[in-house]
């Protein structure tokens, strides 16, 4: 019996900014330059100007490009999808320039497992606390000095060592047993199919207020700054390149610079 004709389902999707506010009031932040990708793959946009939400946070424009198509030469699935956020301010803590999260993923013709790439993605002129950084961003997930994409594994054990890390880091503090609780899952690699959590941003070198944990920073009076936080599954891969998670007399929850893309040949191998 011939085998059935594959065909290939694009998942990808952006958004620059959203969230949710608890306190002064229950209000949804409203997603700013949302934009999908239609399951046959083309392209798709969105643009957002100047936005400002009660003074909690704004953004001075902000957009989101997404692709998706195949690659004629050999047959494989191609998507790219870009999110940027310019002029970015949350509660004058956190505030940056420009900031870009963007994902690359290619799909072999032979339904195998995709491959991946961050490159592209950046912070410019970011300020946590009053304190002007520049996260350090993990080499090998920017693919320096190698060719090919991401793979699995590498998401895998950059999960674990990072996550190690940070909850030693926490046992020598005080009051940071929520650091544990958060992360030390990670620290037992996963197995099977499962997804990990890691991040594209290592740590912060310079002194900022607070302490930080990788690319976690506990700003007093303000909550959790989570950089670079990545969900990666076997087949696909989501980037919030800043997660805040308010804590002070403002709280909620906000993202920021926000990609995702999988995908994969149906009927399954």
């Amino acid at each position: 019996m011939p085998s059935s004709p594959k065909f290939f389902y694009f998942q990808a999707s952006a958004n620059a900014l959203g969230g949710v506010l608890k306190t002064p009031h229950k209000k949804v932040v409203p997603s700013q330059a949302s934009s999908s990708l239609p399951p046959v793959g083309g392209h798709a946009t969105a643009r957002t100007e100047a936005f400002n939400c009660d003074e909690i946070v704004s953004c001075r424009a902000a957009y989101t490009r997404i692709s998706g198509t195949e690659i004629e030469e050999d047959g494989s699935w191609a998507t790219l999808v870009t999110s940027v956020v310019e002029g970015l301010n949350i509660l004058d803590a956190v505030k940056a320039e420009r900031i870009v999260g963007q994902i690359s993923i290619e799909h072999p013709a032979d339904g195998g497992s995709p491959t991946f790439s961050l490159a592209g993605s950046h912070f410019d002129g970011l300020s946590l606390g009053g304190r002007d950084v520049s996260p350090t961003l993990n080499s090998t997930l920017l693919g320096i000095g190698s060719g090919d994409g991401l793979g699995w594994p590498i998401f895998q054990q950059t999960g674990y060592d990072q996550a190690v890390k940070m909850v030693q880091k926490a046992k020598s503090g005080k009051n940071t047993q929520w650091v544990g609780d958060r992360f030390d899952w990670m620290t037992r690699k996963p197995k099977g199919d499962g997804c990990v959590l890691c991040s594209l941003v290592d740590g912060i070198d310079q002194a900022v207020p607070g302490r930080a944990f990788g690319h976690v920073l506990e700003l007093p009076h303000f909550g959790k700054i989570l950089l670079g936080e990545l969900l990666v599954c076997p087949s696909s891969i989501q980037i919030t390149m800043v997660r805040a998670e308010l804590g002070c007399a403002t709280t909620g929850n906000m993202g920021v610079a926000m990609a995702r893309g999988g995908g994969g040949t149906y009927p399954p191998s």
